[in-house]
């Protein structure tokens, strides 16, 4: 049910975080960027919908529901923060503006979660998530907490305003953290009870022809 189309969404969505952050990273170092939140949920992005439009096209050898859940939820978190806290705000990922800077920030940053949300909406089959994946989802992101904090503390850089020890201390920073692991959250909690709500959605795979018996 809906294949070709999810398919062909699929590899357009993969695509596009490809493109965003090879034209985000272009003038400076990839390994560089992967400090960032954003360069890191749309390469996941790049990866998982690979794999899925791949195994959609073959009907099977899907990503797990908990990966696919999570990658969505990651990407989401991408798109929000930047667009409703840091859109305008100065911090090291915007300080190169070219035009094809961006067209690659716009790709990263709403496109693919756009992207992402449509096709968790259209062609993922619902019904599958539990009420802990909203708790479990945030062990990635906590995990880049420590790793930005760590990174931090040893380089005296810190990828986010939000995570600025040097601006905020320990006392704001921890204040930001268990604001913004409430939000996270919370937005898991609502894709779980989304996904619970809507119509189960069959996988997008392959009908099996049905042999025709003679007469």
């Amino acid at each position: 049910m809906h294949r070709p189309a999810a398919t062909l969404f699929r590899i357009a969505v993969a695509l596009a975080a490809v493109v965003g952050i090879y034209l985000s990273t272009k003038d400076g170092s990839f390994t560089g960027a992967l400090v960032y939140f954003t360069i890191q949920s749309n390469v996941v992005v790049a990866v998982v919908f690979a794999w899925a439009a791949v195994a959609t096209a073959c009907g099977a050898g899907h990503p797990p529901k908990w990966l696919k859940g999570g990658t969505t939820l990651y990407i989401a978190i991408t798109g929000l923060v930047y667009n409703l806290v840091l859109a305008g705000q100065p911090f090291q990922m915007t300080a190169t503006l070219s035009g094809a800077w961006e067209l690659g920030n716009q790709l990263v940053h709403l496109v693919t979660p756009i992207a992402a949300a449509v096709d968790w909406l259209l062609f993922d089959e619902h019904r599958r998530f539990r009420w802990a994946n909203a708790l479990h989802w945030l062990a990635y992101p906590f995990g880049y907490l420590a790793f930005a904090l760590i990174r931090g503390a040893l380089l005296d850089r810190y990828p986010y305003p939000f995570l600025d020890v040097n601006t905020l201390g320990y006392d704001g920073m921890a204040l930001n953290v268990v604001i913004y692991g409430g939000a996270f959250w919370l937005l898991g909690l609502a894709m779980v009870a989304v996904d619970r709500a809507l119509p189960r959605n069959a996988p997008a795979v392959a009908v099996p022809a049905v042999p025709r018996v003679a007469a």
